[in-house]
């Protein structure tokens, strides 16, 4: 990699009105805007770079880390494990062509995460290569994007690949699920949470509703469980659910992932999911069958493959704001 005081240099080497300090700020001011968890300085700068019309030289690695990604890099390789999996969606492709497909993965490594794309063709790469919830996989000649909530989105194209880890000792390095996997008695707002073991304590309620666009939307709402005798309960919320309602028993032990901590309307915590975030606790399948709640999206309005790149990273208040009442 590059020497980030090099990068630096540049930087204010073309843009001389500009004094360090005040770019330091600036890149302070950005990781906290994006998150610290997900930026390192160097990715910040770059970002900001981007914002200044200043080009700096794209850096190609081979081991860079989940908080390494920054926007605008491209032919990366990154190791990591699997966290939630999503069903294949359809958009209109730009030069007419007809209809491409898109699936996308949650990656997690070390307290950070990512959702990875995959376009056409690498869809089926989840499936062939057996890749299931906690699965460690490398990602091969990657790109990075921003997503409309700033954060970088990895995608994958026809030059990348998806794989299977096989090599014990590699994946032995990376961090398990159960080794993130919180409890309701730990869980911080607006903090991300990569797995949640519960216990089913109501069953699930599906609404229906019509978005600001006119696309119908659907919802899964149900109260979980700590599974001790007058324990915590708290209401889950499960974002464009694709069936009725999961195939899961009143009681059943339940692994809910990629989840944010919101206030309802009455100032009480619910946790907030997505179309890949439910899967019977300790499974590692579930993800390619009727086990996972995900929708493929089939009645919205087509979108093309450039605006999907930057509604990878939508965030769950971004999309609220899009119902209607």
């Amino acid at each position: 990699m590059y020497d980030f005081d090099s990068l630096v240099e540049e930087v204010l080497k073309n843009k001389p009105e500009l004094s360090r300090n005040s770019l330091m700020e600036q890149i302070e001011e950005k990781k906290n805007k994006v998150g610290s968890g997900y930026l390192t300085d160097q990715g910040a700068l770059f970002l900001i770079a981007g914002e200044l019309g200043v080009r700096l030289e794209r850096i190609t690695s081979t081991d860079l880390g989940l908080k390494d990604l920054y926007v605008g890099a491209n032919d990366i390789t990154v190791v990591a494990r699997v966290f939630a999996i999503y069903p294949t969606n359809e958009y209109e492709r730009k030069d007419g062509s007809g209809k491409g497909r898109y699936r996308r993965i949650g990656l997690f490594d070390s307290g950070n995460v990512v959702r990875l794309t995959l376009w056409d063709d690498r869809v089926e790469d989840i499936d062939k290569s057996g890749i299931t919830l906690d699965s460690p996989v490398r990602v091969v000649s990657g790109y990075v994007r921003q997503g409309f909530d700033g954060k970088p989105d990895l995608s994958l194209g026809k030059r990348g690949r998806i794989e299977k880890i096989e090599d014990m000792e590699l994946s032995s390095k990376l961090e398990r699920m159960e080794k993130v996997v919180r409890t309701l008695g730990n869980l911080d707002e607006d903090k991300q949470i990569v797995a949640l073991d519960v216990s089913l304590a109501s069953e699930a309620r599906r609404s229906d509703f019509v978005r600001a666009d006119g696309s119908p939307g659907s919802l899964l709402q149900f109260r979980v469980s700590d599974g001790k005798e007058k324990g915590r309960e708290e209401r889950v919320v499960i974002w464009s659910p694709s069936i009725p309602t999961p195939s899961f028993k009143l009681g059943q032990r339940i692994r809910v992932t990629n989840l944010k901590v919101r206030k309802s309307s009455q100032g009480e915590p619910e946790l907030h999911g997505d179309a890949g975030s439910v899967a019977p606790a300790g499974a590692g399948g579930g993800c390619g069958g009727a086990r996972y709640v995900g929708e493929a999206r089939r009645r919205r309005p087509r979108r093309s493959r450039r605006r999907l790149e930057g509604e990878a990273g939508l965030s769950e208040k971004r999309f609220r704001r899009n119902l209607t009442g």
